[in-house]
């Protein structure tokens, strides 16, 4: 039931794919001889919990004196995703792929890689989410491994629930990461979270009073059952032509996931680690609110956590991009938005004034 507090998972076994070319790297077309000003990009294969995930490394210029590389696992949102970013209603937003960049310009190494089901990576689902936990263990442990990456500097990026999940892949493995940041991570559970947001999307469209009560009881009658894993007592109707309907479908159908953010407090998940944290929040995020950050921050403040910063971003909206404009949920729609520029700044400028670079 709560399988985040869960100790002693099953440790996973890093075997490398065997492949025509060296090690775990595929040869494609986004592959590029290094050069002294060029990031290198590869294609990459590896193992997650019970199957193949895909991804890309991204490597930056090759360092002077031989110097290793600061290494960041980047841990996207959930939903329509890849490693490199959002897809909303048709539209992709790159902002992973974006983030990955601006790292690299700023001698920062980058693994993203798609989740399971997702883009090029094999699709099994889960009979927990520490099936999810564990492929990003894979994904640590893989990208720790490579040449050039300092193991003893690899620092997780999550967003949205992808900060959830690198958070409890610390709170569970001492060693997992020299660092955390978490952006857009919610400091509420998973049925308050989505009560609040269907509410402000309704009140964005124009729904009446009455509408926006039918729609957030019936939140409730399908989120109760779900905290006590009692999923055969959801006995609502759906329409999954409505978009709120076909996200309460998705939530039944992928239950594991749901009850572990159901029951497992957020806050209590982020308490546990013990590495640098870096909290960026975006004041125009209309579904994860600056309160939520400083739920996080006052809890941390709370257990005196040794190394913990909060930044609140005045434009950035919740898929991390630059709005200087009123926020909506409609703007998802507009691909003209580009990543924060102050986010890329602030991430990196954390990253590098905490760990630096080591030499070998």
């Amino acid at each position: 039931m709560t399988d985040l507090i869960l100790s002693g998972i099953v440790r996973l076994l890093i075997t490398v794919v065997a492949l025509p070319v060296a090690g775990t790297l595929i040869g494609s077309a986004q592959s590029s001889p290094r050069s002294s000003e060029t990031p290198e990009s590869k294609e990459v294969v590896f193992s997650g919990h019970n199957l193949k995930l895909a991804g890309t490394l991204l490597l930056p210029r090759r360092q002077s004196g031989g110097e290793k590389a600061i290494g960041v696992v980047i841990v996207g949102e959930t939903g329509p995703t890849t490693r490199n970013g959002l897809q909303v209603g048709g539209v992709e937003h790159g902002i992973y792929r974006e983030l990955a960049e601006s790292l690299a310009a700023q001698g920062i190494a980058s693994l993203r890689y798609d989740r399971r089901c997702r883009g090029a990576s094999d699709c099994r689902k889960i009979d927990s989410f520490d099936d999810y936990i564990d492929d990003l263990r894979g994904a640590v442990s893989f990208f720790a491994a490579q040449p050039g990456i300092d193991s003893k500097r690899i620092i997780l990026i999550g967003h949205g629930e992808g900060a959830f999940l690198a958070a409890s892949l610390i709170s569970q493995v001492d060693d997992a990461a020299a660092g955390l940041v978490v952006t857009a991570m919610s400091g509420r559970t998973l049925g308050k979270q989505l009560r609040d947001k269907f509410q402000a999307r309704m009140a964005e469209e124009g729904r009446s009073p009455e509408e926006i009560r039918a729609v957030t009881a019936k939140v409730e009658r399908v989120t109760r059952p779900l905290f006590y894993n009692q999923i055969s007592a959801v006995k609502e109707k759906f329409d999954p032509r409505d978009p709120y309907d076909a996200e309460l479908m998705a939530l039944l159908d992928e239950a594991p996931r749901t009850v572990s953010l159901m029951v497992n407090d957020p806050l209590q998940v982020l308490a546990s680690g013990r590495v640098p944290v870096l909290i960026l929040q975006g004041e125009k995020d209309l579904e994860i609110t600056t309160k939520d950050a400083s739920f996080l921050e006052d809890t941390l403040a709370r257990i005196y956590h040794p190394d913990h910063t909060l930044l609140t971003l005045p434009n950035m909206d919740h898929l991390l991009r630059a709005n200087p404009g009123k926020p909506t949920f409609a703007s998802y729609l507009d691909a003209s938005y580009r990543v924060d520029p102050e986010f890329l700044r602030q991430t990196g400028k954390w990253i590098r004034d905490r760990f630096g670079m080591v030499r070998r």
